[in-house]
């Protein structure tokens, strides 16, 4: 104003937060669970919190604030662990930290071959793999080969993409010993048939289940499920979903709130025995109180939402 002139300096000015960059998938929603964090602007330390974050078209996500000693955080996509960190030492105030949370984007058969080889070479094992959404037949195969000599009961497997995994999908792959499945809708009939060493499976988005999917295990203790409207395979008779040798009441199932009480009957147009929802919500049923499910006893049955 009046003719004189504003002079900003700019030479001596620091942050008195630091910036971690996010390095993942493009233009996908993410979560972050952080303790010990203050958000930039603020005084109040977080603990245990939560954050929802959108990466941008280059595949980074930010946070701004002071990351306290001890201070550790998981990246998650759908439920499923991309990353973790802990700084052991309080960050810097004004520095930029990265962190890899990355995932391997693999379409054609040969893609995905010689994306798990090199990961089982660099001794990974948490592998993600980002996959087309409508991967089959043929790209499963593919992924039950390139495990088949991998050392058992050894792999976290991720796979981000795919809407469903196969009939015989991932089948007797002693390999894996969890697995996360956050875009699938449809798991086929003993997609994951005797994966024996499977200790843990999450697919937070699974509506449809076909018999023996997840027969034949000895390890598993926890299943995450979707909304479920389509389930085929009677309890107890050798065509349902879990196994028959009573291991059912070891495992801790997670069902969405909105969940509803399922009813199974024979249906004779498919010669099959399909569970349909009853308009029931199933966490106000007995059949909660009583931790079963599709006609299977369960070690608990808990809402994760």
């Amino acid at each position: 104003p009046n003719g004189e002139a504003i002079t900003v300096k700019f030479a001596e000015a620091t942050r008195n937060y630091s910036r971690l960059r996010i390095a993942t998938m493009p233009n996908k929603p993410i979560t972050v669970s952080i303790n010990k964090y203050t958000p930039a602007g603020s005084s109040d330390m977080k603990w245990d919190q939560n954050y929802a974050l959108t990466s941008d078209e280059k595949g980074n996500a930010y946070l701004y604030g002071t990351f306290g000693q001890y201070c550790d955080f998981e990246v998650k996509y759908e439920g499923a662990p991309l990353a973790s960190h802990t700084f052991y030492q309080a960050a810097e105030n004004a520095k930029s930290y990265v962190l890899d949370a990355t995932v391997i984007s693999a379409n054609s058969a040969e893609e995905i071959k010689s994306a798990i080889e090199q990961e089982v070479a660099n001794s990974k094992t948490a592998i993600r793999l980002n996959l087309a959404s409508d991967a089959g037949a043929n790209e499963f195969k593919t992924i039950r080969e390139a495990f088949k000599n991998v050392k058992d009961a050894t792999i976290d497997l991720t796979l981000i993409g795919c809407k469903e995994i196969p009939a015989d999908g991932l089948k007797e792959l002693n390999a894996l010993k969890s697995i996360f499945l956050p875009d699938v809708t449809k798991i086929g009939m003993n997609a994951l048939f005797r994966c024996v060493y499977l200790e843990e499976i999450c697919a937070p988005n699974v509506s449809t289940i076909d018999e023996r999917a997840f027969a034949g295990f000895i390890m598993l203790e926890k299943v995450t499920l979707g909304e479920l409207t389509d389930v085929r395979g009677e309890a107890n008779s050798g065509g349902g979903i879990f196994d028959d040798d009573n291991w059912t009441p070891y495992i801790d199932l997670y069902l969405p709130k909105n969940q509803e009480v399922m009813k199974g009957e024979f249906d004779e147009n498919s010669n099959q025995y399909i569970w349909k929802p009853t308009g029931e919500k199933y966490f106000a049923s007995p059949d909660y109180d009583n931790g079963i499910f599709l006609g299977y006893q369960f070690n608990s049955v808990k809402s994760w939402e």
